[in-house]
């Protein structure tokens, strides 16, 4: 989620609790606690693209390390600001990272929040990364709960009830372009291994589907009032199998790749140097070609991993 969110998400979160917390150390906790998961950012400074990308969203957004985390914070609070209340500032640190950690996870981007544990990534594929409708709402809130300050908190605890309607209508919008994509797919006789449903921009009637079968790959924007009938199918079709193929399958490279995608692909062509180059890219991240056309944007981007190997299928080069 974007840090404009969860700045709000945090103010929101301070204006909800006992009315004699209300006070600018506790709002100001709160939007501090609500961005600092964030700050694994600066990993990239610290190595190349693959660290940054196996370390994002990791130690940071971890329920495991939050107490922790929130506790480190608490004492530099205290050892730098006289009185403060060190239970007082823990707890509610702890519930800004929390908050963080889960409006990320409802995302599609995965959130290790198991991490050390395990580095599987979880996501729940609610909301799309930027979520104006979101955004505006709780902005909305906080304006009307500053307004009518003898409502602040029925209002702040009408917002929070807002979101989880929001997260609600999401799922049900989700669940019923999955209904009707599987209905689609049975109809062409169409067998897949695996299907994602994510959200895309604007709106959370908008989803983009993918599909993984044994030679292929299909994807479909669609929107949750779109019949199956008027679909666009978008094939990706897997290149006969060879040895730089097979080589690159092989690499750590590709191995992190399989880890880090969602629904991974890939091309094989020749280069004018005449090197073999294999390319892995990831549907989640390929955008509907209708908009790209229309905002003149790359409909591959950003995460795309290309191998270069030599006519002995030896790795001359990778780059993400």
């Amino acid at each position: 989620m974007d840090n404009i969110t969860h700045t709000l998400t945090g103010a929101i979160a301070s204006k909800a609790g006992p009315g004699h917390h209300h006070t600018r150390l506790v709002f100001w906790i709160l939007i501090l606690a609500a961005n600092i998961p964030d700050i694994d950012f600066l990993l990239q400074f610290f190595g190349d693209r693959i660290f940054y990308m196996e370390q994002h969203r990791a130690l940071s957004h971890s329920f495991i390390f939050a107490p922790f985390f929130a506790a480190f914070i608490a004492y530099i609070l205290k050892l730098t600001v006289k009185g403060i209340d060190f239970r007082l500032v823990f707890m509610y640190t702890i519930i800004g990272i929390i908050i963080h950690i889960f409006f990320d996870l409802i995302t599609s981007f995965g959130t290790m929040i198991f991490y050390p544990i395990t580095n599987a990534r979880y996501t729940l594929d609610l909301i799309f990364i930027i979520d104006p409708w979101l955004t505006g709402s709780l902005i909305v809130f906080l304006i009307f709960g500053r307004k009518f300050k003898q409502h602040r908190r029925k209002i702040i605890w009408g917002g929070i009830a807002f979101v989880l309607v929001y997260f609600i209508l999401a799922f049900t919008n989700r669940e019923i372009v999955r209904t009707n994509v599987e209905d689609y797919f049975a109809g062409y006789g169409i067998q897949y291994n695996k299907m994602i449903v994510l959200p895309q921009p604007f709106a959370i009637t908008n989803w983009m589907v993918a599909v993984e079968t044994d030679d292929a790959a299909y994807q479909i924007f669609t929107n949750s009032f779109e019949s199956p009938d008027n679909y666009v199918l978008l094939d990706y079709p897997l290149p006969e199998p060879n040895q730089f193929i097979h080589a690159a399958k092989e690499t750590d490279e590709v191995e992190f790749f399989k880890w880090f995608a969602r629904m991974p692909v890939y091309d094989y062509y020749n280069d004018n140097n005449g090197s073999h180059i294999v390319e892995f890219y990831d549907l989640q991240f390929v955008f509907n070609p209708e908009l790209a056309r229309r905002f003149n944007a790359p409909s591959r981007a950003p995460f795309v991993l290309q191998l270069t190997f030599d006519d002995d299928a030896n790795l001359i080069d990778s780059e993400f």
